[in-house]
């Protein structure tokens, strides 16, 4: 016959023996689970990119609604990243290449604005289509999910993300500026239609190979964590998950 008493032990040891059950699981399923950042863009695969305010280099609020209807290159970057220095002058030529239809939002993770300003400095003159963000609290990137620098998303003008480039590559070769040119006949001919896809998407850039499923780390991008790993980095080239 059942006491209530036996009842409680039961029921307490039941209970204790989950935890480590629960944390076994876990452990189990974990591989399972793509990582975050893919999880992240799909989200915003599905949802659109969200509105997002940074200060210039004036301290003037710039948004990524400024830009819609043209395509948005999103470049997350900082100056003591190697790999970030070595692909800035080829983002810059870019934009000059195309005149006003494509912007480069150019968002530094430096700790002060003078080393920004001091670096973009030795470039001359930047294109107004070039726009130098800072972002010191790293905001963006948590909307991105963003793991390493540089990694740089491609923005349709319907505000859908077309592209995760991750790690540097050459932005104004040829190959690259008819990937840009591509895209941009397709989406001046499909303007005002955001019922379908974006087209464009299964091209693509220089320097990398689309990853088809980003939940395997097999495939994940090899990249660099932290501003020490960066600067000691000797891996350069960009690696691009299609969305």
């Amino acid at each position: 016959m059942w006491s209530w008493k036996g009842l409680g032990v039961t029921l307490v040891t039941a209970g204790v023996l989950s935890i480590p059950m629960y944390f076994y699981w876990d452990f189990l399923t974990r591989g399972m689970r793509p990582p975050e950042a893919t999880r992240i863009l799909n989200e915003l695969e599905k949802t659109g990119i969200p509105n997002f305010t940074l200060n210039d280099m004036a301290g003037k609020p710039v948004s990524l609604e400024d830009f819609r209807g043209k395509i948005v290159v999103v470049n997350i970057w900082a100056t003591w990243c190697a790999p970030c220095v070595k692909e800035f002058p080829s983002l810059k030529n870019l934009v000059e290449k195309f005149n006003g239809e494509i912007v480069v939002l150019a968002i530094s993770h430096d700790r002060a604005q003078e080393d920004i300003e001091s670096f973009v400095r030795a470039f001359g003159k930047i294109p107004k289509d070039f726009v130098l963000l800072w972002d010191k609290e790293k905001a963006v990137s948590k909307i991105f999910g963003t793991e390493a620098l540089p990694e740089t998303y491609i923005i349709s003008p319907t505000g859908k993300l077309l592209r995760k480039v991750a790690g540097d590559t050459i932005w104004d070769d040829a190959m690259a500026t008819e990937f840009f040119k591509d895209m941009i006949l397709k989406h001046t001919a499909k303007a005002g239609d955001v019922s379908g896809g974006d087209p464009g998407v299964q091209m693509n850039l220089p320097h990398g190979h689309p990853v088809v499923d980003m939940s395997d780390p097999a495939k994940k991008p090899e990249a660099e964590s932290t501003e020490g790993e960066l600067q000691k980095s000797g891996r350069t080239k960009g690696k691009i998950e299609t969305h």
